[in-house]
């Protein structure tokens, strides 16, 4: 069944071939990429390393080995955890703190200075704290992603437009009703913005992490392929990351299409 509200339902046979020549466009400007990497990088395996080897690589890690598998659940397990407990609190504090005054002016302070503190200065503190394992992945993810969604979800829930306040008002909405039908349909885009920060910010937090202060994990093995000039390994678990980066970003972007459809209109 067709989406009434997809932008591509209806488009002209132009406009069809206009999409099909932009995929066609990005599929050749990558393999014109891979080709010249491949020139390029065969003379120089020790420092750029070439696809072929690093399919090979691959290969090698992900089936026949399975260390990065491994590895990759490992980080996987912290990150979907931290993140998880990210968004529930980023978002009812931002919620919290757009709308009571009181409470934004008790922890603004704490999440402005907090939010600017570098979290790999925060690491040898956690190691303290929480060790090494499982539980320095889920707070540094934890702490990485929270106050980029506290900061913009605050940020939304302050800019719902006014006109919309004021015939909720009119209509005699209460404090619920408000928040439900006004305030968090309006604050949606902001909120999803802030979703796909914190995953950005949390995959590069976690492998940070795993590369000073962890034994194990995605982040270790990048660091132990670079110590030893394994380029070709070293691309293979970096690439992974950029995948599942790529991957959480689409997630996101299909789960506000289907909760806000409203805002595909247009697009």
């Amino acid at each position: 069944m067709t989406d009434p509200l997809d932008p591509a339902r209806g488009a002209s046979p132009q406009g069809r071939s206009w999409l099909a020549n932009e995929q066609l466009l990005r599929l050749a400007s990558v393999a014109v990429v891979l080709v010249l990497w491949e020139i390029v990088g065969r003379p120089n395996a020790a420092l750029i390393t070439y696809p072929t080897a690093v399919l090979q690589a691959a290969w090698e890690v992900l089936v026949v080995e399975r260390e990065l598998l491994e590895a990759f659940g490992e980080s996987l397990y912290g990150y979907v955890i931290g993140y998880a407990a990210a968004m529930f609190l980023g978002a009812g504090l931002g919620f919290l703190m757009g709308h009571a005054r009181s409470i934004d002016i008790a922890l603004l302070p704490y999440v402005n200075s907090l939010y600017a503190t570098p979290r790999i200065a925060l690491i040898p503190l956690l190691v303290l704290w929480v060790g090494i394992g499982f539980g320095l992945r889920v707070t540094i993810v934890l702490l990485s992603a929270v106050f980029p969604i506290i900061i913009t979800v605050r940020e939304g829930s302050r800019r719902v437009a006014s006109e919309y306040i004021d015939v909720a008002r009119s209509f005699v909405a209460n404090g619920w009703q408000m928040w439900r039908t006004v305030v968090l349909p309006g604050s949606l885009p902001y909120l999803f913005s802030a979703l796909r920060i914190g995953a950005q910010r949390s995959l590069i937090g976690i492998v940070v992490a795993e590369s000073l202060a962890a034994v194990t994990g995605t982040g270790r093995m990048i660091l132990r392929y670079g110590q030893f000039f394994q380029t070709d390994r070293l691309l293979v678990p970096i690439l992974v990351i950029g995948f599942f980066s790529i991957f959480m970003t689409a997630a996101i972007n299909r789960l506000q299409r289907r909760v806000a459809p409203w805002q595909r209109r247009g697009r």
